[in-house]
């Protein structure tokens, strides 16, 4: 459980100290007041980035004259303290007080966050839905990010060598099909695809239960020969993909749904999306406490702004939010269910 949080030149937050004497937090106030900037915070020091800006430098609080320093602090009920800083462009995690890698770092700590603009972009973009699943993949997992990292590396190789192939196409009209080069490229591209089409189905698997089933969609129907397959897809489509100058086939045309008795995304009422959505975040809270041995923290942000008082009872489930510490941000503590609120300790941030 996380006992403290301090910022200093974070978001509005010059410097900030926040104790926590509960599993259960509420943050309340006015809109402007940093809710989200406090959940923002403890999802960057607990996974590496921030849910919503690109870079750290949008989240750097430069106005404070020369005060170049960045710094985000969470102190743990076993008393250990984690620290991440920025001082002139140079990124450092430390572990009561000594530098560690990120590896290390993030294996001790998790956050999963969930909000409003969360439900509708994964009912929407489909990239959107492939970073959620690599996201849940790579923090049970943090060496997955090493193989994304290559992979989207050798995409943009073939891509780069296939535009230069589809240019003489246009040209002469010569397809090279059999072009050493490209066969390279693709060896390379079929090899890190297939693992992470593999790694994706496996924890898509992993996240279904009962009647609630996240599929994952792909040319690729035989997972247990995704390589194969995948080398004859690619060899099918090599036309079109030196036409197009574009690699048409692989992990970064795949996607996933959620199914309960339909596929919601198609069929589901806005209300059975937001539910479904939800169900996927605390799915992905047990499986993570699965392979790693804890549940990561639950930032909840401003969940009752999207979801009526039965839904938002049903997401707020007591039993659920027990088993991790769970904060959770609202303007008014009156669209929370009660026995919720008694539970909690509030903070008005309105005083900070």
């Amino acid at each position: 459980m996380i006992n403290n949080l301090t910022l200093k030149n974070f978001r509005r937050f010059k410097d900030l100290s926040l104790d926590f004497n509960s599993n259960l937090v509420i943050l309340f106030g006015d809109n402007a007041q940093g809710k989200s900037s406090i959940l923002e915070a403890i999802c960057m020091i607990s996974n590496g980035k921030s849910p919503w800006a690109q870079t750290e430098d949008m989240v750097y609080n430069k106005q404070n004259g020369n005060d170049t320093h960045m710094r985000i602090e969470i102190t743990k009920d076993d008393e250990s303290k984690y620290v991440f800083f920025k001082d002139n462009n140079r990124r450092q995690h430390q572990i009561n007080g000594k530098r560690t890698t990120p590896k290390k770092f993030f294996l001790e700590n998790s956050a999963t966050i969930f909000n409003p603009e969360q439900i509708e972009i994964l009912m929407i973009s489909s990239s959107e839905r492939r970073s959620f699943l690599d996201d849940v993949i790579g923090r049970t997992d943090y060496s997955y990010y090493a193989t994304l990292k290559n992979f989207h590396k050798v995409l943009k190789q073939r891509n780069a060598y296939l535009k230069k192939l589809s240019k003489l196409f246009y040209e002469n009209g010569t397809i090279a099909r059999n072009d050493p080069v490209l066969s390279v490229w693709t060896s390379k591209f079929v090899d890190l695809s297939s693992e992470i089409s593999n790694r994706r189905q496996d924890m898509c698997k992993k996240l279904s239960k009962g009647d609630f089933n996240v599929k994952y969609i792909s040319n690729i129907e035989d997972f247990s020969n995704t390589k194969d397959l995948l080398e004859k897809e690619i060899e099918k489509s090599k036309k079109r993909d030196i036409a197009t100058g574009y690699t048409n086939t692989g992990a970064h045309r795949e996607d996933w749904q959620i199914h309960e008795n339909q596929d919601v995304k198609k069929y589901g009422s806005r209300g059975q999306k937001r539910l479904a959505i939800g169900k996927l975040i605390f799915r992905t809270q047990e499986v993570f406490a699965q392979e790693n041995g804890y549940y990561p923290t639950l930032l909840l942000d401003d969940i009752s702004s999207e979801l009526d008082k039965s839904n938002t009872k049903e997401i707020l489930n007591k039993d659920l939010l027990s088993k991790q510490q769970t904060f959770i941000t609202v303007i008014d503590t009156k669209n929370l269910p009660k026995n919720i609120v008694e539970d909690s300790q509030l903070i008005d941030l309105s005083t900070f």
